[in-house]
């Protein structure tokens, strides 16, 4: 789902989504989607900046606590938001019972390779299920 600093409502109250992210977490929230799909430009959560020779790229979590999202740092200047958004979206997902995955958009068919089941980005469980 795209959206192009989406504004909404009235005089005395404006709604503005800020990224992306955060608007398809919403929206499949109130759909019944399965699954969270956030495309990056990279290929997952890494332990550290992925162009560190240090970095490791996280294939599964089921938690997402304060020490994940240390992970995260400021985003790339192109978009918005960056990882910090993205986590954002995958504890919105997470919290009503679904799982979310991060994965690097740029992958030839890794729209294929998740429905597939194969390993691709990080995977998040929720805690709970729907």
């Amino acid at each position: 789902m795209w959206r192009e600093d989406f504004c909404a409502g009235g005089a005395e109250r404006v709604r503005v989504f800020g990224d992306n992210d955060k608007l398809s977490a919403l929206v499949m929230t109130h759909i019944d989607a399965d699954l969270l799909v956030l495309l990056s430009d990279v290929d997952g959560l890494y332990t550290d900046d992925p162009q560190s020779e240090n970095a490791a790229l996280i294939s599964e979590l089921d938690s997402l606590d304060d020490n994940i999202r240390g992970y995260a740092r400021g985003g790339n200047g192109r978009g918005r938001g960056g990882m910090e958004t993205k986590l954002e979206a995958v504890r919105i997902a997470n919290e009503d019972g679904r799982p979310a995955i991060i994965a690097n958009g740029r992958t030839p068919g890794v729209l294929d390779s998740i429905l597939a089941g194969k390993p691709v980005g990080t995977l998040f469980f929720p805690r709970k299920s729907r």
